[in-house]
């Protein structure tokens, strides 16, 4: 009996295996079935309240809506760096971003991660953009990390005023060691920005969005801050892709541009990374008579 009841449990556990497998399968191909939903595996995952926003056999997985769930560490889990070193920071607090942008082994496997894309992206956004660029514009960048993306705008434009905010001290800690020049600040990105209307002429904010409450809320604080004239550049990744727990949005190019359509943005897929790049070009007042 023992034996026929451990190949039941074998075969109960291959079975829901596969079934995962086929899931994460399916959203990967894009499949509008699944879509907009994330498979999380059984022992990962609690429900507060309990039966709200949940489909599947719960004793197995769930399918989660997105958007609709914050990942949390559970009293027996540990983070872990299976998925690569960036789950670190799924929990979106500032000390999980200290450990990425604060120790150097864990920030040059980052980097080097899936053939240093992220390197790419900033050459792909800086491509887009560089044009609305011009030595002397103050450019600020928020959700900074360590300043990557300054570092390739000042690279092709060495004169521009390099400024930066980030939740995460450590972040702010080695990007303000890195361009001495430049104006960093440790901010917790919420409702409001800590600046002046009309500050900069160029503001930029990569994969910030996406881990926010209100980003439409923040984007409008984006706006505020830029001068009449310039840009604010907004990227986020494919959400028909994302699947990192980290992220509470997930769009694609039509309700990205829906969600900034306020401010009618021109919206675009970047060539290479695939992630989704938004241009919003603030207007100058023209007084009434």
């Amino acid at each position: 009996m023992k034996f026929i009841a451990r190949v039941r449990e074998l075969m109960a556990r291959a079975t829901n295996d596969f079934g995962t497998a086929l899931l994460i399968y399916s959203r990967r191909l894009g499949g509008d079935a699944l879509g907009g939903y994330d498979p999380i595996l059984r022992n990962a995952y609690d429900c507060q309240p309990k039966g709200t926003c949940v489909f599947g056999a719960a004793d197995k997985y769930l399918l989660v809506p997105k958007n609709r769930y914050k990942a949390v560490l559970l009293p027996n889990q540990k983070k872990n760096t299976d998925l690569g070193v960036g789950w670190i920071t799924e929990d979106n607090t500032a000390e999980g971003y200290d450990g990425l942008w604060g120790d150097e082994t864990n920030l040059d496997a980052y980097r080097k991660e899936a053939g240093n894309v992220r390197q790419l992206l900033t050459q792909e956004i800086v491509n887009q953009i560089e044009a609305h660029v011009q030595n002397g514009s103050e450019v600020v960048d928020i959700g900074c990390g360590v300043g990557d993306l300054l570092a390739e705008i000042r690279r092709r434009k060495p004169d521009v005023v390099v400024c930066g905010l980030d939740f995460s001290a450590k972040a702010v800690e080695v990007a303000a060691a890195r361009f001495p020049d430049g104006k960093f600040v440790q901010h917790i990105i919420d409702e409001t920005l800590p600046y002046t209307a009309h500050s900069f002429d160029v503001v930029l904010c990569t994969d910030v969005l996406e881990h926010l409450d209100r980003p439409q809320t923040v984007a409008a604080e984006l706006v505020r801050i830029c001068r009449p004239g310039g840009v604010v550049v907004v990227v986020v990744p494919d959400g028909h892709v994302d699947q990192f727990l980290g992220h509470y949005w997930f769009w694609n190019e039509e309700s990205l541009r829906a969600m900034l359509a306020e401010w009618n943005p021109v919206v675009m897929r970047l060539p290479k990374t695939r992630e989704i790049l938004a241009c919003i070009n603030v207007k100058i007042s023209v007084p009434t008579s």
